[in-house]
């Protein structure tokens, strides 16, 4: 895989898998969270979910090809409902139901600050919110800026050493 963006991608799915456990489906975004006025409708996920997009990538010119590439990777948090937090839920329910809080900030502790390798910088994070919906799914959507140099187009520069002409030394006497 050449794409800088198939290995961001594979690199982010592993990091979640293997540091926050209580995710238990990673994708890509393809829409499966999108907000359906039908309330039968249920997505083809299993809770909680993170689907993985990019977003808002730009790219600046270096030299010979190379460009440095900056842009957003989006996490989209999508939990089931479960129940009501009121104040007059048992604490047993109201802990299950606000518990999508502490398996965000997991998630961010996993990726704050992480780099998905060597040729990538590092994860920040510049927003999160809640997407307001119809439907009683509960959406986070957490944004996080990278940066990266693609050399994949860069101009390949041969060198060929000049032939080395030796004269013979002519003697006189």
């Amino acid at each position: 895989m050449n794409s800088p963006f198939a290995h961001l991608f594979l690199a982010v799915q592993q990091r979640i898998q293997d540091t926050v456990p209580a995710i238990i489906y990673i994708d890509q975004d393809l829409g499966q969270l999108k907000n359906n006025d039908k309330p039968s409708f249920r997505p083809a996920v299993s809770w909680p979910c993170v689907l993985i997009d990019f977003d808002d990538f730009s790219f600046q010119n270096l030299l010979e090809n190379v460009q440095t590439v900056e842009g957003t990777v989006v996490l989209r948090l999508g939990f089931a409902p479960f129940s009501s937090s009121g104040q007059a839920t048992p604490t047993t329910y109201k802990e299950k139901a606000i518990e999508y809080y502490d398996i965000e900030w997991n998630l961010n502790k996993a990726m704050q600050g992480w780099t998905p390798g060597d040729d990538y910088g590092y994860l920040s994070r510049s927003t999160s919110i809640t997407e307001k919906r119809s439907d009683a799914i509960r959406v986070r959507e957490i944004r996080y800026r990278i940066a990266f140099e693609d050399y994949s187009t860069a101009n390949v520069i041969q060198y060929v050493p000049a032939a080395a002409v030796i004269e013979p030394e002519i003697v006189t006497e």
